[in-house]
């Protein structure tokens, strides 16, 4: 149970020596991030994304699910928001998946039940300033129970794939 909690209570930024992927590549870590209200059970960095001087981290904080925008400065790495839907219910698992790209982040609720039992959902989200707002809900035009939408998302620019 300690390994589990230590993986899921903190994420690690790490540079990799030498910016060279390989099978024995280095890493030094650059930073930890936490959640400002993070719990031993909360699932922290259940999926995670980043994109130049930001990251997007998925957990579940006392009062529900939820994503939380980090920014970078330097080497500091400080909470930007925590990200939680307008009509999201602990049981949608929302932060199933994340992805941020530029002012948009997107966060897959694979457990919401609008069109029956996991059809799913994904929500995004726009960047104005350092305050980010609740765009859009998406669901499938056919979607049906069991469907899972949400379980995989990612958006790049303008473009985003449930």
């Amino acid at each position: 149970m300690g390994l589990w909690r230590s993986v899921f209570s903190m994420v690690v930024i790490a540079i990799v020596a030498g910016l060279v992927w390989s099978a024995t590549a280095t890493a030094q870590i650059e930073f930890k991030l936490t959640a400002s209200d993070a719990t031993e059970s909360g699932h922290f960095g259940f999926s995670v994304s980043t994109d130049g001087d930001y990251a997007i981290v998925a957990g579940r904080a006392d009062d529900g699910p939820s994503a939380y925008i980090f920014f970078r400065s330097g080497t500091t790495w400080t909470e930007q928001a925590k990200l939680t839907a307008l009509d999201a219910v602990g049981s949608e698992v929302f932060g199933e998946s994340v992805s941020i790209s530029g002012e948009y982040a997107i966060m897959g609720a694979d457990q919401d039940d609008d069109n029956g039992s996991a059809s799913g959902s994904a929500y995004v989200f726009k960047r104005s300033g350092t305050t980010w707002t609740q765009q859009a809900k998406l669901t499938a035009s056919d979607a049906t129970a069991g469907d899972y939408f949400g379980w995989s998302v990612s958006i790049s620019g303008n473009y985003a794939i449930v």
